[in-house]
């Protein structure tokens, strides 16, 4: 059967363009990234709806997506702004992209360009990034990079996994294509240290170490002394920021600790629903402590933060579905053959680098980063068995 006659081909060959076309802009803009994900997901349906048959395997992810977006509608009807609270529930339609992802990347030239256009996206904020940096430093010397996205937080989070992104496609493919992807690695690095985001630091570290460890055990060591190198080596700026990061007075953690203890107040007064996933500014206005150095609308910490906004409930749904979507990367991980297992390598360090920078921020709520976790995802089940 030729391709033009099986079903739902050419809705296909629209989803695939449409992931591609949201890799070059994930690092970019949140704009274009969105529409490509709502016309990639409208052209899976179609190719559905006429008669193509999915071949991702079911898993532990369809149940555990379905439990978040319950804890969510459950929060939201029990809210005290039930309006707020269900609008924001409708940003749990970019699970979708996992999805997405897992029937796009079964075809191998979508899957092999993915990171490329995850670099060349990357590469173009990092370059765009140092021009403004180069402006705003000398106007204010405490500047940090921030870029084409909407703050440093971000822009750490997306660099973060863009570069990760590339450590694992650097451990196989033709020479060509990893020295382009090494070149393209420096500046997106460097911006990544310029962003003085410690928070994806750490979760950086950690996930080249998780790359290493599965393809390149014996270089399982050059993250650790890369990091002591920075440590040691760098501007006295950044060597400041990286001795705060234990600094429990510094006023980045001062506020998150004070901002913690105000969250555990608050899952106390509502234990089982939370009070609603809108924007909870104002909430926490109300209950800051004296402490505290800073105000957000959400809680810097991925578990505190789904306490607080949708209970006991909410919080057993998100570690269900982080189990889930774990176990997925790991089966991935077992199951790839030739020319993919870079791949999902960098998969599961990216996802294992969010949830450690989850620690720090509230980074499911960040589009622009949990949107890497979900193509980690999909990248997962491209991999792994196909539906019988």
């Amino acid at each position: 059967m030729t391709s033009q006659a099986t079903p739902g081909a050419r809705a296909m060959q629209i989803a695939q363009g449409s992931l591609l076309v949201l890799a070059l802009a994930l690092p970019v803009s949140i704009a274009v990234t969105e529409g490509a994900l709502i016309l990639g997901l409208t052209a899976l349906g179609i190719a559905r709806a006429q008669g193509r048959r999915f071949e991702s395997a079911r898993s532990w992810l369809e149940p555990a997506s379905l439990a978040l977006v319950g804890a969510w509608v459950l929060a939201s009807l029990t809210s005290p702004e039930p309006a707020a609270s269900f609008w924001n529930t409708r940003k749990l339609y970019a699970l979708g992209l996992i999805w997405l992802a897992g029937e796009t990347l079964r075809d191998r030239a979508t899957r092999d360009r993915l990171v490329p256009l995850i670099a060349a996206g990357a590469s173009l904020t990092a370059v765009v990034g140092f021009l403004i940096y180069a402006v705003q430093i000398q106007r204010d010397p405490t500047y940090r990079l921030q870029s084409l996205l909407s703050n440093q937080m971000t822009s750490g989070g997306v660099l973060a996994a863009a570069a990760l992104w590339v450590v694992g496609a650097l451990t196989e493919g033709p020479v060509r294509r990893r020295v382009a992807l090494g070149a393209a690695l420096v500046p997106i690095l460097a911006a990544l240290a310029l962003t003085q985001t410690r928070s994806y630091w750490l979760g950086f570290a950690l996930g080249a170490t998780v790359v290493l460890v599965a393809r390149a055990p014996r270089l399982a060591w050059a993250p650790f002394a890369a990091a002591v190198s920075f440590a040691l080596l760098a501007p006295a700026g950044l060597r400041s920021r990286v001795a705060s990061i234990v600094d429990p007075h510094e006023p980045g953690n001062q506020g998150r600790l004070s901002m913690w203890r105000t969250g555990l107040e608050l899952w106390r007064d509502h234990p089982l629903t939370g009070h609603g996933v809108q924007d909870l500014l104002a909430l926490y206005r109300l209950h800051r402590r004296p402490e505290a150095t800073f105000d957000s609308g959400h809680f810097h910490n991925n578990l505190v933060q789904f306490a607080v906004a949708s209970g006991a409930v909410g919080l057993a749904a998100f570690l269900f579905w982080s189990v889930a979507a774990l176990r997925q990367l790991l089966r991935a991980l077992r199951a790839a053959g030739d020319g993919a297992r870079g791949l999902v390598a960098s998969g599961l360090a990216v996802f294992l680098a969010m949830q450690l920078a989850g620690m720090f921020d509230f980074t499911f709520g960040d589009a622009e980063v949990v949107y890497h976790s979900y193509l980690a995802l999909g990248v997962a089940l491209s991999v792994l068995p196909r539906r019988s």
